[in-house]
């Protein structure tokens, strides 16, 4: 069971930390935050500031009896991104809400029957979906993700390591991956221009493996601004449409989105014979949101569908 203490302890450190470097070597909030990941993971510290040193090798040690959960890590640190990205007027757009990786988490699950899965993320930001969906999936996995803009790529190098994802996250234009090979991709899109969507959809196909399901978020302006049978006519050049989930207005504060489910079309695709497609409702209301997964659930149950399974 996740303590909230246990999260409100790390952040603390987290932040305290952060904040010294940032008010003895005018470092920023969230290359403080890095450097402070980077610390507790090393358990060690090196400045120039003997006196810093001591305060933040305190601060370490003052965590290092407690076994936290991966998700009070993920938490914790999610906090402390949130605060910086607001202390310097970043758009926290670049941080996907966890309850898109809880629904993302409950697709995988349906979709796959495996005891291992690699995900690839190829827009991965400062890494909270992947580490959201990695932490709630019954299942072993291995990350890769993809990121261009430096403060990104370096928070979300921070969090895997916390987390003890490995290091397969790399610093490059996501239209240059290949060969990744992932059993399944998941991203979210709403920073992407409209015109890069295509682009990103269909280089996938190098780096998904025959028959995986590639599941992401778009702003629903990118309907509006499309025909949406134009697109679903482009997207089957390549891919089938599996679904869609539209979702609840309360989760973004600017523009609605949805969920889209799309799946390599190879030899052991199964054609559904309906498609799947639901509005999820706010997550407030419990019982209208356990009636909807109800009817997902039954929607997998009586679908004939491929479930990813290995060879």
């Amino acid at each position: 069971m996740i303590k909230e203490t246990n999260i409100e302890t790390l952040y603390d450190v987290l932040d305290e930390s952060a904040i010294l470097m940032y008010e003895k070597f005018k470092m920023p909030y969230l290359k403080g935050l890095v450097r402070t990941s980077e610390n507790i993971i090393a358990n060690s510290v090196d400045t120039e500031d003997e006196e810093v040193n001591d305060i933040l090798k305190e601060k370490i040690l003052s965590i290092s009896s407690i076994n936290f959960q991966k998700e009070e890590i993920r938490k914790a640190f999610q906090y402390a991104i949130l605060k910086g990205l607001k202390h310097e007027n970043i758009s926290n757009q670049m941080m996907t809400p966890e309850s898109i990786g809880m629904l993302m988490s409950y697709l995988i699950q349906k979709l796959y029957d495996l005891k291992h899965i690699t995900i690839y993320d190829p827009l991965i930001g400062t890494g909270n979906l992947l580490a959201s969906i990695a932490n709630q999936i019954d299942i072993d996995v291995e990350l890769f993700g993809v990121e261009n803009f430096g403060m990104s790529y370096e928070l979300s190098q921070a969090l895997f390591g916390m987390l003890g994802y490995g290091n397969n996250i790399f610093f490059q234009d996501t239209l240059t991956s290949k060969n990744i090979n992932a059993d399944m991709i998941v991203s979210d899109f709403s920073a992407v221009q409209q015109s890069e969507v295509y682009k990103i959809i269909n280089h996938q196909l190098n780096n998904i493996k025959p028959d995986g399901y590639f599941i992401f978020m778009v702003d629903n302006m990118f309907f509006e601004a499309l025909n949406i049978k134009e697109f679903i006519k482009e997207i089957n050049k390549n891919w089938y449409m599996f679904g869609m989930m539209v979702l609840p207005k309360e989760i973004f504060k600017t523009q609605e989105k949805t969920i889209i489910i799309l799946q390599n079309k190879d030899e052991k695709f199964v054609q559904p014979d309906s498609f799947m497609m639901v509005e999820i409702p706010g997550f407030k209301d419990s019982y209208a949101l356990n009636n909807v997964i109800g009817q997902l659930n039954e929607w997998f149950k009586k679908t004939k569908f491929y479930q990813y399974k290995k060879n």
